[in-house]
């Protein structure tokens, strides 16, 4: 290849460029007169924002004296649509044209030509159409099923992402709303839990709306479903509740006397209800909820059982008569907490063992 050859390639290759910024310059009034955020110019690629059932016109400028507009779908399907008012040659196309019945990720390819005169060449241009998909907006957790009601503890700290926001999400704003109320200054797609002034130990409702051009034009912005978030307080540093229980291996047992003041119960005092408040049931408690027990002498003779109602045993028969000082036998059955699937707190579990019995007399 000769100097002179390379030479011409190099002068084409600069006339194509140039011929190239020239059409995307001369493209230029597809948008000058759109309102803001109706299209993206990304890497000279023009992308034009139409709205479904709302129909959008293009005004060719009335320089041009010969027109013609095509366009290809994603699929392949080319088809032509134009018309002129007067002078004026237009483009209008909405979403329901049965040429776009094939279309798919909502976008078509839209090739500009336009004549002058008949003396100088046809000006081209194309330029993208994405047709808005509304979506179904609903709210993403990474490493979280949102279909389902979260339990999180205080300390974990989760970011909500507004998702499935359709084939037009240059939104121009979002907002966040906590309990029916806006989360103030939160606009962007993410919300960081833990800078919101959530309730604490109770379920919270989060969800978000937003706005982009087509809402704006419908005067409708679009709403998410409502995701329902429990955030508990560092309960044991947010560990599974568990029942204290006596280790007989380190030499601890249970012992309880009968009649004393306060202490006369076993496994607990029956007025421990304050630890169990069904106010709200999926609100953690360390302590059992639900528990029946049972307990027999050294003969193995079951001398009480409760129902599965909370209720201890005083160091008497039932038919009130103290029982004598010493070691008897228990079985206990006992639910952590039969509305909090996780860590399996809503199993029953059982416990057996001894207690002493004292009656200080």
């Amino acid at each position: 290849m000769n100097k002179k050859t390379k030479k011409q390639i190099f002068i084409f290759f600069i006339l194509l460029i140039s011929s190239l910024n020239l059409a995307q310059a001369q493209c230029a009034w597809l948008y000058e007169d759109r309102a803001p955020g109706s299209y993206i110019i990304e890497e000279n690629n023009i992308v034009l924002f139409y709205c479904q059932n709302i129909m959008d016109t293009i005004y060719a400028p009335n320089q041009y004296t010969d027109v013609l507009w095509e366009y290809t779908t994603k699929s392949g399907i080319e088809c032509q649509d134009w018309d002129w008012l007067g002078n004026n040659f237009f483009f209008s196309i909405n979403y329901n044209d049965p040429c776009l019945e094939t279309i798919k990720n909502n976008t078509i390819t839209v090739t500009f030509s336009g004549t002058i005169d008949e003396k100088s060449p046809p000006e081209t241009c194309t330029f993208d159409i994405l047709f808005n998909d509304p979506g179904t907006p609903v709210i993403e957790i990474e490493n979280y099923d949102t279909n389902n009601q979260i339990s999180i503890c205080e300390n974990d700290n989760i970011t909500l992402v507004a998702s499935a926001l359709g084939s037009n999400p240059n939104y121009s704003s979002f907002t966040w709303y906590l309990n029916g109320e806006i989360i103030e200054g939160e606009n962007s797609i993410e919300l960081s839990v833990s800078s919101t002034n959530y309730d604490i130990n109770t379920a919270n409702t989060f969800y978000f709306s937003a706005t982009n051009y087509c809402s704006e034009l419908n005067d409708s912005n679009l709403e998410s479903e409502w995701l329902t978030i429990s955030i508990y307080e560092g309960y044991e540093g947010c560990e599974p509740c568990e029942w204290d229980l006596a280790d007989y291996d380190n030499s601890e047992f249970y012992g309880f006397c009968g009649d004393c003041e306060g202490e006369g119960y076993f496994p607990e005092p029956p007025n421990n209800e304050e630890n169990r408040s069904f106010e709200n049931p999926r609100l953690p408690t360390c302590e059992a909820t639900k528990y029946k027990i049972r307990i027999y002498n050294r003969l193995g003779r079951q001398l009480f059982e409760s129902d599965y109602d909370n209720h201890p045993w005083n160091g008497k028969l039932e038919n009130g008569k103290r029982c004598k000082e010493g070691t008897y036998y228990y079985t206990m059955e006992y639910i952590l907490n039969p509305f909090l699937t996780e860590n399996n707190q809503n199993n029953t579990k059982t416990s057996t063992g001894t207690v002493y019995l004292d009656w200080e007399n």
